[in-house]
């Protein structure tokens, strides 16, 4: 679910080693027809033919390549395999679906998707995938609801098939062709990267089902507007969440390399004013909507995970946003309060919440250069050169060791905190406190703990540094 036709571009698109590795050209491919489909100056209205919809050669093809589609995504082990989550996100979408039959060929599964994007896709199988980033976002059940609803819409009412029909011209593949030789002079090969979603279709299809992935045209996103609203309140959800959805997808902590792509489909402020009409007319509020406590119960491992990859992916901002929602909801609990340690240690020069001139056009433009030009090592030292930058460094510095120490007091024997601790100080060119932490952690972690070469090695290269920065001068002859 996005922004514009509830299908965001990812907000990590950097460097991304495997794509690097590759450096193929179907991901640039990919990335230009998406930048061609914005430049339209209006989408094709198509006929809406659910109800009397006929399969062709055409549609069966298509249908074969999504179904491999969804074995690549579970291969890959992209689909986040927690049952708690997975049983959660699966009865909400059963309870939309209610008794009503599934259409010819389709079987609905609900699914995590592991991927930091705020994303969520259906494949005309019946198969709908929400990314992580997306649950991370929400804060209950019925903001769920209200993007199972919308995605369940692009199944029923064909809109993958349809979309698919009106696109088989060679004219469309002779400008997306040109698209990717006038691309090839900006974007260096396998610079460029999508969601994983999109990584893993590989050359299953690509245009399509990067169509089907970050959206459709007007009229179909408006049409699932329309009967998502609808059949959330049919299932008993009530509709003003949808709007208030819109609300939350207004959130601008990251930047979006190609925020151009919106303009293709309505504006979000439009959509979510529209909904808010829709669910005025239908009433409902009272209806269910469930509260943030048990939104959390049921993804706070998805939530966890996924911060984590915000740290990994440049997005320290969104990491921090979500750690915080986790603390004011068990403010007790270590393993939360590490995540809110971790994100301001990563943030380091980076203010928490981007300014105003960051958000505006030309902000985002220069921060795009940056964003393919710098490594995240090399941005900290830039910011580091800028006005208040050490100053902030400090103070997000000081934040992070203050909430390391409470996960301390908080749970005695837990490991983690002394290892986010050793990082910070190595940052800090603390070497012998952080070779301390760093061996506190060792021993409180388990043999087999991810990281502990790791950290054994950092402990070496930090032993080694300090014998010799002590050792004395030799003897001039």
């Amino acid at each position: 679910m996005n922004r514009s036709g509830l299908a965001v571009l990812p907000r990590y698109a950097h460097k991304v080693p495997a794509m690097r590795a590759k450096g193929s050209t179907h991901f640039l491919l990919l990335t230009c027809f998406l930048l061609f489909v914005a430049s339209r100056p209006s989408a094709q209205t198509l006929p809406n033919n659910a109800a009397n919809f006929q399969f062709t050669q055409v549609d069966l093809t298509l249908l074969e390549e999504v179904n491999e589609f969804d074995k690549q995504l579970a291969k890959k082990g992209l689909v986040l395999k927690d049952p708690i989550a997975a049983a959660y996100v699966q009865s909400v979408g059963e309870k939309l679906l209610g008794d009503q039959p599934p259409p010819e060929r389709v079987d609905f599964r609900f699914r995590v998707l592991r991927d930091p994007t705020i994303n969520a896709f259906a494949l005309p199988n019946g198969s709908i995938y929400v990314d992580s980033g997306l649950i991370a976002l929400l804060n209950n059940e019925g903001e769920l609801a209200s993007v199972l609803a919308h995605e369940i819409t692009h199944v029923t009412n064909r809109h993958t098939y349809l979309f698919n029909r009106s696109n088989r011209k060679k004219m469309v593949m002779i400008e997306v062709l040109q698209a990717v030789a006038a691309a090839s002079s900006i974007f260096p090969a396998g610079a460029v990267a999508a969601g994983v979603a999109v990584a893993a279709a590989s050359s299953i299809g690509e245009l399509l089902i990067v169509t089907t992935i970050f959206g459709y045209s007007q009229d179909m996103e408006r049409d699932a507007d329309r009967s998502g609203i609808e059949r959330m309140y049919q299932a008993g959800y009530d509709p003003h969440s949808m709007p208030l959805t819109f609300e939350l997808l207004d959130e601008r902590l990251e930047y979006e390399p190609f925020e151009g792509f919106y303009r293709s489909h309505p504006k979000l402020k439009e959509r979510e004013a529209t909904t808010q009409e829709m669910a005025e007319k239908l009433g409902g509020r009272g209806l269910a909507k469930g509260t943030e406590s048990e939104y959390l119960d049921n993804t706070v491992a998805v939530i966890c995970t996924n911060i984590r990859v915000d740290l990994d992916n440049r997005r320290a901002r969104t990491a921090l946003a979500r750690s915080k929602k986790l603390t004011a909801w068990q403010p007790k609990e270590a393993a939360y309060i590490v995540l809110e340690a971790d994100s301001y240690r990563v943030l380091a020069a980076k203010t928490p919440i981007p300014s105003q001139d960051e958000i505006d056009k030309h902000g985002q433009a220069e921060h795009r250069k940056r964003y393919f030009k710098l490594t995240e090592d090399e941005e900290q030292k830039e910011l580091l050169t800028k006005d208040g930058g050490s100053a902030q460094r400090s103070a997000n510095f000081e934040k992070a060791e203050k909430f390391y120490l409470s996960a301390m007091e908080a749970a005695p024997r837990f490991a983690d905190p002394h290892r986010g601790l050793g990082f910070l100080y190595q940052q800090e060119g603390k070497n012998d406190d952080a070779m301390r932490e760093y061996r506190l952690y060792l021993a409180m972690a388990p043999p087999d703990a991810f990281d502990r070469l790791r950290v054994e090695r950092r402990i070496v290269a930090l032993d080694l540094k300090s014998t010799s920065a002590t050792a004395p001068e030799p003897n001039k002859p």
